[in-house]
């Protein structure tokens, strides 16, 4: 079994997160960030096409990814960074991670279920 990283599946995920997050703050406020990188994880997992260590290979760089520019837009916004705010940033972040291995793996069990 050989992990395969796709760029195009990364690329993918990060820019539905995007897209998905201003859409999910009018329908489900309290999750959007949760929602949107779920979704994204999964379609970054199916378009990975392969087994699902590979898709949670791929959620996971596309939830770091999210992760650390989430983490940009916070220190561009107040434009310092102290260890509360960072602490809790750290946390978003493995939270982020863990979302897209989820989502990833089940976007790859997903693809697999649905050819076969």
């Amino acid at each position: 079994m050989e992990l395969r990283f796709s760029w195009k599946a990364v690329a993918a995920g990060i820019l539905i997160t995007a897209a998905l997050g201003p859409v999910f703050r009018f329908v489900i406020p309290s999750f959007t960030g949760i929602l949107s990188i779920i979704v994204a994880a999964v379609v970054c997992g199916y378009i990975a096409d392969s087994e699902y260590p590979g898709g949670a290979l791929n959620g996971a760089i596309m939830g770091a990814a999210v992760g650390l520019i989430n983490i940009l837009i916070v220190y561009l916004k107040t434009g310092s960074m102290n260890a509360a705010i960072l602490s809790i940033l750290i946390y978003a972040l493995a939270g982020d991670v863990s979302l897209g291995i989820l989502g990833g793996a089940s976007g790859s069990v997903l693809r697999s279920a649905i050819e076969s």
